[in-house]
């Protein structure tokens, strides 16, 4: 009986889901036990007198074959719908990092005029002292003149190495210890550059020590994106002075807190549910892209951080932050 119970089973290596009914006239304990643990489905002594018996356990080996076929099919159909997924997921995030540098660039043309404008002033000084130096017969005039242009330079240098910083791609950075200070700064430095902040004063207040686990340009964008976004509001209604804008961050209940807030017109309630939705914007075809909001809260919640809105009409804007500290 064992043999023969051995060689159904080996058998049925050919069709793994078959199973197995064994079939004996030896009936011992020790008999069903083997078979059993050969994996056979059920156990029949002969005489075989009861056929019904025998076709209840047949029918309930198929229903079993059957199942297990199923499950089978399930498994290969979840394994090529996970791997889709999989695809789908990786494509999204490719699209997100493409549509954040994108957004970036488009913000970098805003400030253009601002940058041309700082670095033409050091620019013509280097020029007037170069030619200077030309017709200089004092050495020690054309030294002091040569220390000059060194210092121009180094401001140039300076303002092509913040506009290049942040215009580099966020995928090219490591998740690292961002400095939420140094962010601040460097976001306000190349605002300052722009002539739109003419007339507006950017108060920053952001306490030491402070940290987020990012990627440094993608969190300095988001302060770029909301002072900026404040900046315009402002204008709006102090278009020569009398403009504030407040930036500020600190520690608080386990998590940092940072918000940037202005004397803007304010928003009203029903357009606050729609300013971070994507293409959404209030200003005048042609001057936005409406998706510097949207690309906030897409970096802000990426980090396990939220946004919120607090606004009224005439009464400004405050655009709140709270990141996790990990």
């Amino acid at each position: 009986c064992v043999l023969r119970a051995a060689g159904l089973l080996e058998a049925s290596i050919a069709h793994p889901l078959a199973e197995v009914i064994v079939i004996t006239a030896y009936a011992s304990l020790e008999t069903a036990l083997t078979a059993l643990e050969l994996d056979a489905f059920d156990y029949v002594l002969k005489p075989l007198n009861n056929v019904f018996e025998i076709r209840k356990k047949v029918e309930r080996a198929t229903d079993k074959q059957r199942i297990a076929e199923e499950n089978q099919q399930l498994l290969k159909d979840l394994a090529v719908k996970n791997a889709a997924l999989k695809a789908a997921l990786r494509e999204s995030k490719e699209l997100q990092e493409e549509l954040i540098q994108s957004e970036k660039l488009a913000g970098i043309g805003t400030l253009a005029a601002g940058i041309a404008h700082e670095i033409s002033s050091p620019l013509f000084g280097v020029m007037g002292l170069a030619e200077a130096i030309a017709e200089e017969e004092s050495l020690e005039d054309s030294q002091s003149y040569a220390r000059e242009i060194v210092e121009y330079s180094q401001a140039i240098r300076e303002i092509v190495v913040e506009l290049s910083s942040y215009s580099r791609a966020s995928t090219a950075e490591y998740l690292t210890t961002v400095s939420l200070g140094r962010v601040v700064e460097d976001a306000v430095k190349l605002l300052e550059r722009s002539a739109d902040c003419e007339g507006v004063t950017l108060d920053v207040e952001v306490a030491p020590d402070l940290s987020v686990n990012a990627r440094t340009t993608e969190i300095q964008q988001v302060f770029v994106n909301l002072a900026k976004n404040a900046i315009e509001a402002v204008r709006q209604v102090h278009p020569k002075e009398g403009g504030h804008v407040e930036i500020r961050a600190l520690r608080e209940n386990g998590q940092v807190l940072a918000w940037v807030k202005d004397n803007g017109p304010g928003i009203a309630a029903e357009q606050q549910k729609l300013v971070f939705d994507p293409f959404y914007t209030t200003k005048a075809p042609g001057e936005g892209t409406g998706l510097g909001l949207n690309i906030v809260y897409r970096i802000v919640t990426k980090y396990r951080a939220s946004i919120s809105i607090e606004s009224e009409p005439g009464e400004g804007t405050t655009f709140l932050l709270r990141f996790p500290v990990d």
